[in-house]
């Protein structure tokens, strides 16, 4: 996800954010001074450092780790220049440089930080979605269209050999290859048990269509060996296994 994707994302499911770029001065008062639109967010929350010193505490997106910061108004040198608004670097210290650009958003009850100098090109949305408060992912479900409009893509397909795919079903039993997996498949319509076929190392990325790379997996187990946390462990316990058939 680019710079732009994730702020255009942002803005589509929090509605509102702000960004400011660390300063020098930020650095050197050691208290960050948010801008408007951060200040905004801020005060939805009924936070208002004018009339009182404010510890608050923020989320990191991603992460979930608690910032604690203070909100506070520091009286200004000069003639008629009025407090200025500044957060001091309890938990901040150590999270800001200078250049740094600095996100605000927030949800119903919940305000969240982000680096965006940080930016992971490898994240996707429901990274996002499954930190947020459940009521507004309520209220932007209720507005998406109930008929969405239709998006041509031209996608790469690596064609599967069909003798190998039904020779590793028959070899498995029609059972998850997985060690420990104890998945008893439901019946298709044709009478055979359904298993699913999956390369190890993924034809896209130089694997080969072979007996040495592919196995037979409940839904589950392949689900796991796309996205599971511990899906480089799997790949190796499964790749054991298959050099021990030979």
């Amino acid at each position: 996800m680019t710079r732009n994707e994730f702020i255009e994302f942002i803005e589509n499911t929090f509605g509102v954010y702000g960004i400011k770029t660390v300063s020098q001065t930020d650095i050197n008062k050691s208290a960050y001074v948010p801008n408007k639109s951060q200040k905004h967010i801020f005060e939805s929350f009924g936070i208002d450092p004018m009339e009182r010193r404010n510890d608050i505490i923020v989320k990191e997106l991603f992460s979930g780790r608690e910032l604690t910061m203070s909100y506070y108004a520091t009286l200004r040198e000069g003639a008629n220049r009025s407090p200025e608004p500044r957060m001091g670097l309890t938990d901040l210290i150590t999270y800001l440089s200078i250049g740094d650009e600095i996100l605000f958003t927030k949800d119903n009850n919940t305000i969240y930080i982000y680096n965006l100098s940080e930016l992971d090109t490898e994240i996707n949305e429901d990274d996002i979605y499954t930190q947020i408060d459940m009521d507004l992912l309520k209220d932007k479900a209720s507005y998406i269209k109930r008929n969405p409009t239709s998006v041509e893509q031209t996608i790469r397909i690596y064609p599967r050999n069909s003798i190998l795919k039904n020779y590793v079903k028959r070899r498995s039993g029609y059972s998850c290859e997985v060690p420990d997996c104890d998945y008893v498949g439901f019946l298709k319509p044709n009478g055979e048990q359904y298993i699913e076929v999956h390369h190890i190392i993924p034809l896209s990325e130089g694997g080969e269509d072979s007996l040495l790379n592919t196995v037979a997996l409940c839904p589950t187990c392949h689900r796991k060996l796309h996205y599971s946390e511990n899906k480089e462990d799997l790949k190796i316990e499964l790749q054991k296994y298959l050099d021990k058939l030979g």
